[in-house]
């Protein structure tokens, strides 16, 4: 009996014989269904592009970009989960939450921010262009102004310094939406960031040189992502990221 019939009489004689033929065909020809599946860390973001976003096909922008780069040899997959202002805003708040492009209220033992680079993103307001530089010592120089500024987060923080200093803040949903309404002289100023404002600017036919983004600002942060330690997936990220410097213990 030549080879070939040996094997097809330990094949078609046993039912084993087919399991393993089966198993060592699958070891050639899908050699990725043998790995273990990478485990799952969801990444809440809102729509703020060009840092996040959910209509650029496999990409996701470039905070999304950054943070899969910084994972690519982990055992980590990154799932970007998209939401409205407001409801990125509850589910923070909440707790039961992985990891995050938008940020808790204040950071914690429990909460941290790992910087993905190095160029803080400057958080200011844009004006019309007028004469001169824009800028203030006291935020109260600008009260009684109307600015464009995002509905969930009108209460905290940035919103609360400025309703403070005497700004009448006008709610919108998205940055984009602000800059519309400065456009058509709804309001004096809108809430913007240095980078995602003049993109937002040119998509909207808008010409930039027309637009003063301030000099002071609000905040300058680095383009970093929120972990939740209590989560298993959070702490893998964290020990992968420090590990490789991407930030600081």
């Amino acid at each position: 009996m030549n080879i070939n019939n040996q094997w097809t009489f330990n094949t078609m004689g046993h039912p084993m014989g087919y399991v393993a033929a089966f198993i060592c065909l699958g070891a050639l020809i899908a050699p990725s269904a043998l790995v273990a599946a990478k485990a799952e860390l969801k990444v809440i973001a809102i729509d703020y592009p060009p840092f996040t976003t959910e209509n650029i096909e496999g990409d996701n922008g470039i905070a999304f970009r950054l943070l899969r780069q910084a994972l690519s040899d982990s055992e980590l997959r990154v799932n970007p989960d998209i939401y409205s202002t407001a409801r990125a805003h509850k589910l923070i708040r909440t707790g039961h939450w992985c990891a995050s492009f938008y940020p808790p209220k204040e950071a914690s033992e429990q909460l941290v921010n790992i910087p993905l680079a190095e160029q803080p993103i400057k958080l200011g307001l844009y004006r019309k262009r007028q004469e001169g530089p824009f800028r203030w010592d006291d935020l109260r120089e600008l009260s009684g102004s109307q600015v464009a500024y995002l509905r969930a987060v009108a209460r905290d923080g940035i919103g609360l310094d400025m309703t403070n200093a005497g700004l009448v803040i006008f709610n919108v949903e998205s940055v984009r939406q602000g800059l519309q309404l400065l456009a058509k002289g709804r309001v004096d100023y809108a809430f913007a960031d240095n980078v995602s404002g003049a993109i937002i600017l040119n998509e909207l036919g808008l010409d930039t040189n027309d637009y003063q983004f301030s000099q002071s600002l609000f905040r300058a942060l680095p383009m970093g992502i929120w972990l939740n330690l209590s989560c298993e997936q959070a702490l893998k990220a964290h020990q992968v990221l420090t590990q490789r410097g991407q930030g600081i213990q």
